[in-house]
């Protein structure tokens, strides 16, 4: 008996859904916590954590365009990818797509990096005009 076919499409789709709304909450968290703009130790821990948290997300998606296309990245290339995602992500999506559909993907990355980053200020401007403080840039 064979199990039918996981649907890759709904995963990536639910995984850049869960990308975009956790970078709503980090703004949120970030405002609510009023963290100083130091480098203080709890500003850096939350910044880490969302951040791997960010990075765990977009893994995912990786994991699920690898097994829908049906091909397995290299080490090297996952290390560049936690290292400097904004170069190697681009890359995988330019070396995996065909000639017609390379451009659309990468600015789709580059689009949904921009989606997160506004998310996250609605976020913290959403949790600032509740609180009644002023947003912290």
């Amino acid at each position: 008996m064979n199990s039918p076919a996981p649907d890759t499409r709904r995963q990536k789709q639910t995984t850049l859904i869960a990308l975009v709304g956790a970078s709503v909450v980090l703004g949120i968290v970030d405002a609510a916590l009023a963290l100083p703009l130091t480098d203080s130790p709890g500003r850096l821990a939350f910044t880490f954590g969302g951040n791997l948290a960010l990075l765990i997300l977009g893994f995912r998606w990786l994991q699920l365009d690898a097994a829908e296309l049906d091909i397995r990245r290299p080490t090297w290339l996952n290390v560049g990818i936690v290292l400097l995602a904004a170069v190697f992500v681009p890359y995988y999506l330019y070396k995996t797509r065909p000639a017609n559909h390379r451009l659309p993907a990468i600015a789709g990355f580059f689009g949904l990096v921009f989606a997160c980053m506004f998310a996250s200020a609605m976020g913290a401007l959403l949790m600032s005009s509740m609180s009644g403080t002023p947003a912290t840039p």
